[in-house]
């Protein structure tokens, strides 16, 4: 079978998988604040990218597929030109920039192909600038959202989530990131939580999940009922030290954008209406994949 390496490249965190005997193994990801940076320097940050090539030289043996997504999306058509441009001439690979329905599509496939449910799921596909969702009922999608906000715009309008501990009322930092959702016409039984490592985040506290009994994937066994979820997240908003966190992981990054994610989480889940959220590390890594064998992308 064929080996390949793709990368995705997001607005907070660049993710590295390798295709091999057509299986997908994680290689690692960098937290690289390109949306952040560009907020604050109106262009892509030079201090960003020389930090994209120089992750990706500890690939420059391997075939590779590199995908960029929601930051990249926005860039005019000068700035695209020029950062393609650029990224062929340091790295001799194209890089491809992926729509949000796209990325939805591609994400959906790796959260849905091989599983036997026949309720009412959603899949939310979390990022730092962008959030996506779908709406599975019988195995169809019969419902599909993109919003132009994630993590960070919501670490933006609430910066004392990124302090040792959050001081800002949950209920109301919960309000005003619902504002931000569109609420789609139809709810969900469970909620998929994709685009982001979800499984780490409850590892790394060591918060209890439970085995999905919903339905069989090695790629989502666990599950939570929103109450729970709940319950743990504002303890890590509240009672949890952020400093001793990144301390303990040494990955400040991700985890000062962690409770921002947390409140995009539970806006999409209280306006669903689920009952249990999924998490899971899968990202489109997996439909990017099937379409590279298929020679489709």
């Amino acid at each position: 079978m064929k080996r390949f390496v793709i990368i995705e490249i997001g607005s907070t965190n660049t993710k590295a998988y390798l295709n091999e005997d057509n299986e997908i193994k994680d290689l690692g990801f960098k937290t690289i604040e390109f949306k952040n940076h560009y907020k604050q320097n109106n262009c892509l940050d030079k201090e960003d990218k020389e930090a994209l090539f120089n992750f990706l030289d500890e690939f420059k043996d391997e075939q590779l597929y590199v995908y960029g997504t929601s930051i990249f999306r926005n860039l005019s058509d000068e700035e695209r030109d020029s950062w393609l441009k650029e990224f062929k001439d340091r790295t001799n690979s194209e890089f491809h920039i992926v729509t949000s329905d796209m990325e939805n599509d591609l994400t959906v496939y790796g959260a849905t192909h091989n599983i036997d449910y026949h309720g009412s799921v959603a899949v939310m596909i979390g990022g730092g600038g962008s959030t996506e969702l779908s709406i599975i009922k019988d195995n169809e999608v019969i419902e599909k959202a993109n919003y132009g906000f994630g993590a960070m715009d919501t670490t933006d309008m609430f910066p004392d989530l990124k302090e040792d501990v959050a001081s800002t009322d949950y209920d109301k930092m919960v309000k005003m990131t619902r504002a931000l959702i569109t609420p789609p016409k139809n709810k969900a039984d469970i909620l998929i939580l994709a685009g982001g490592d979800y499984i780490y985040f409850y590892e790394s506290l060591n918060y209890p999940v439970k085995e999905n009994t919903f339905y069989k994937s090695d790629l989502q066994p666990y599950s939570l009922d929103v109450k729970t979820m709940d319950e743990l997240d504002q303890d890590f908003f509240y009672n949890v030290s952020l400093t001793d966190v990144i301390k303990r992981c040494d990955n400040a990054g991700w985890w000062k954008g962690a409770r921002g994610m947390r409140l995009c989480v539970k806006a999409l889940a209280d306006i669903l209406e689920v009952k249990y959220i999924i998490p899971t590390r899968i990202t489109m890594v997996y439909g990017i994949a099937e379409k590279i064998k298929n020679n489709e992308m």
